[in-house]
């Protein structure tokens, strides 16, 4: 992954290159640039997949740089901010922008390398999936497969069998989430495919056909719902990952689970889940929580969740989650004479150097100041 340093301090900027092993951990320096200016013109004519910039230069400052470059569109590069004790507030500004993280001045070696392996990882999973949903068209998008399915009936030899009463009468289990329908029809038609002794295409074409016909039945219940967001749920079931030719079980789980979704598109729309995620945050906040899992467990698309929560509280999931812990924490210095380690932990947080880092951002000094500044535990 190619990387861009943008920072007006020369000493930074070489102290930056020799802080951490960049090959080894999958990066690359591209460039080191002195401002957000030549940052811009630099990506008109190179892409790269990470911008290390500090937050105050002249010209264009860092939070510029981030703006613009979000606005054009052309590329979508991870952005880590560095800033002095200072820019608290810009650096806030920064992760509601969409930044991957930021850095404290002096940066810490072990913190930047943490970081970057986390957005190395990031990248794998989205390509991962990207690799998933691509697969997920080509079984039943690609090659006019569904066109070739609809209404086609081959008992000759070698010919595709398609058993559409069947899968019909599976897309009605579905549509009524009735599981005992489902198990029965699901291992029918695997009996069928031993009988009948159906080739891995053959049942590649069936289950083509019955994705096709859920895809449908989404498009009936919400009209707003794309077919990415379809893809991306089927993806991520059991089910998608071992596209398509898989056991009666994986096929079993996946129809329950879809039957599930279409219970939710039918029952509720996407933001009413907002007003759910906020309780799991309040009752769970001290586990390890994500906006990835709570996408799952209510079936909505993890990009477009995110999106409508910071349209409702004006953060991202993982400021709120922050601010939630650190909020309760401070209750705990105030009303606990819990030691700082544990009250660390009761709120999330295994790394108590770490909490007392974010304690810092968002109160602006350590636990124990705040602690002695407050006075005594609280009744």
């Amino acid at each position: 992954m190619k990387v861009l340093i943008v920072d007006d301090e020369p000493f930074i900027t070489q102290g930056l290159r020799l802080l951490v092993d960049w090959e080894q951990e999958g990066f690359e320096i591209a460039a080191s640039l002195e401002n957000g200016r030549q940052a811009l013109e630099y990506l008109k004519e190179h892409e790269v997949d990470l911008v290390l910039t500090d937050i105050r230069m002249p010209e264009c400052s860092g939070l510029e740089l981030v703006e613009k470059v979000r606005e054009n569109g052309s590329m979508e590069p991870y952005f880590i901010i560095m800033s002095g004790y200072d820019d608290f507030g810009y650096a806030q500004k920064a992760i509601k922008m969409g930044c991957m993280d930021y850095l404290l001045k002096p940066v810490d070696g072990d913190e930047l390398v943490e970081i970057l392996r986390k957005i190395r990882s990031d990248r794998q999973e989205k390509e991962n999936r990207q690799q998933r949903i691509e697969e997920i068209e080509k079984a039943y998008l690609g090659r006019n497969t569904i066109s070739r399915l609809i209404g086609t009936y081959d008992s000759g030899k070698g010919g595709k069998i398609i058993c559409s009463e069947l899968m019909d009468k599976l897309v009605s289990a579905i549509e009524l989430d009735d599981n005992r329908a489902i198990n029965d029809l699901v291992y029918e038609f695997y009996i069928e495919i031993k009988e009948k002794q159906l080739s891995e295409e053959t049942v590649n074409f069936n289950i083509s056909y019955l994705l096709y016909r859920l895809i449908s039945i989404a498009d009936q219940q919400d009209p707003e719902v794309d077919h990415e967001e379809i893809m991306s749920f089927i993806s991520d079931s059991s089910f998608g990952k071992s596209l398509v030719w898989g056991d009666s079980e994986c096929m079993i789980s996946f129809c329950s689970e879809y039957a599930k979704y279409i219970s939710q598109l039918r029952s509720r729309s996407a933001r009413s889940v907002l007003s759910d995620v906020e309780k799991e945050i309040r009752e769970h906040y001290a586990e390890n929580i994500s906006l990835r899992e709570l996408s799952r467990k209510y079936f909505i698309n993890n990009a477009y969740l995110g999106q409508l929560f910071k349209k409702k509280f004006g953060v991202s999931f993982k400021d709120y989650l922050t601010d939630y812990r650190i909020n309760e924490a401070a209750r705990m210095l105030l009303t606990t004479d819990k030691k700082v380690i544990n009250i660390a932990e009761d709120v999330g947080y295994k790394d108590s150097d770490y909490f007392v880092q974010k304690f810092i951002e968002r109160i602006g000094c350590t636990p124990s100041k705040y602690r002695s500044s407050k006075g005594s535990v609280q009744e």
